[in-house]
């Protein structure tokens, strides 16, 4: 059997996390994955994409040369924080190791948040090479008679290279498809909101739009004006509402960074506080799904504005919080 070509653990093993780790098992890479914690249909989806699944973050930072972060926005500091808490276990676990731990933050968080971060691992442990990094468009996948992968595009930024990392850090670049885009730390997040808030704040205003007009009794003439006039923009609103109720709870913190980006990075002080508004949207439609145990009856349109209408028209009993909503098989 052919040496693995480098060593990489992913933080977590979400529908993102576990496609990224299949690529990278594809192309001869040893993949870890902490599963403490963590159910047992996610140990089984872990094993069965052939990784190798260890209980403890000391275990991440002993044995890998990458650790890739794929969390939940809200989760992203929090991660960081139990990496550089490992690394500072006496004895270092590292300190036989040739070359340094490069950890790769892909989360959808902003330039300020992911900058804190960086400082953090600055301060703490400065042998690590960081990475700023995002993640645009879905979970990579095979398709095709020849199987060919279809990949997310993951801009990097930063003053640490991947191509230039050891072992195998060109080949790395190239399949996880990376661009990378100058040395500032918030380079490739800041591009990540940006791209993020265009799609993501479309569906937000198409639920409002779609859900009102269903109230409205209306729906049928939106829907038959945007197939004359809005050909393109109807379908996506449409694909986006019947892709979102399952992301929903993931995006409300993804909003407020945004936010945050758009405030601190763009220049918008006041305006980019309509993302507080867009995180609750999607927060409501978040509680939606718990509600309902789930989004089942949400597979098309129709079921899925039914669902919300149902779901605020309720909107003054008591709902669990964005906290309970989070699923440990994200």
């Amino acid at each position: 059997m052919t040496a693995p070509l480098a060593t990489v653990g992913i933080l977590s093993i979400g529908s993102m996390g576990l496609g990224i780790a299949k690529l990278l098992v594809a192309h001869n890479y040893r993949v870890l994955t902490n599963v403490s914690n963590r159910s047992p249909a996610t140990r089984a989806r872990a094993e069965s994409a052939y990784l190798d699944l260890v209980d403890t973050d000391a275990d991440l930072v002993a044995h890998c040369d990458y650790i890739l972060s794929i969390v939940p926005p809200r989760d992203a500091v929090a991660t960081a924080s139990r990496i550089i808490d490992a690394l500072n276990i006496t004895p270092s676990l590292r300190a036989h190791s040739a070359t340094p731990l490069y950890f790769l933050d892909l989360n959808a968080i902003s330039p300020k948040t992911v900058s804190s971060i960086a400082k953090a691992f600055s301060q703490r442990t400065p042998n690590v090479r960081f990475i700023d990094g995002g993640i645009i468009g879905g979970p990579p996948s095979q398709s095709g008679a020849d199987a060919a992968w279809i990949k997310p595009g993951i801009p990097l930024s930063g003053p640490h290279p991947l191509n230039k990392a050891i072992p195998s850090g060109a080949h790395l670049t190239e399949t996880l498809n990376t661009r990378y885009l100058d040395d500032k730390i918030g380079s490739a997040s800041g591009l990540k909101c940006c791209f993020a808030s265009m799609a993501k704040g479309m569906i937000a205003l198409s639920l409002q739009a779609f859900s009102t007009a269903e109230s409205l009794g209306v729906l049928p003439h939106l829907q038959s004006y945007l197939k004359v006039y809005n050909v393109k923009g109807g379908e996506l609103a449409e694909r986006g509402i019947v892709g979102c109720p399952p992301k929903a709870y993931r995006w409300v913190d993804e909003m407020r960074q945004i936010g945050e980006c758009f405030e601190v990075d763009g220049g918008w002080p006041e305006q980019a506080r309509v993302f507080r508004e867009i995180a609750g949207v999607y927060e409501e439609l978040a509680k939606v799904v718990e509600t309902r145990g789930g989004t089942e009856g949400m597979g098309d349109v129709h079921g899925a504005i039914a669902a919300i209408g149902d779901g605020l028209k309720e909107g003054k009993k008591e709902k669990p919080t964005v906290e309970e909503l989070e699923q440990d098989d994200r």
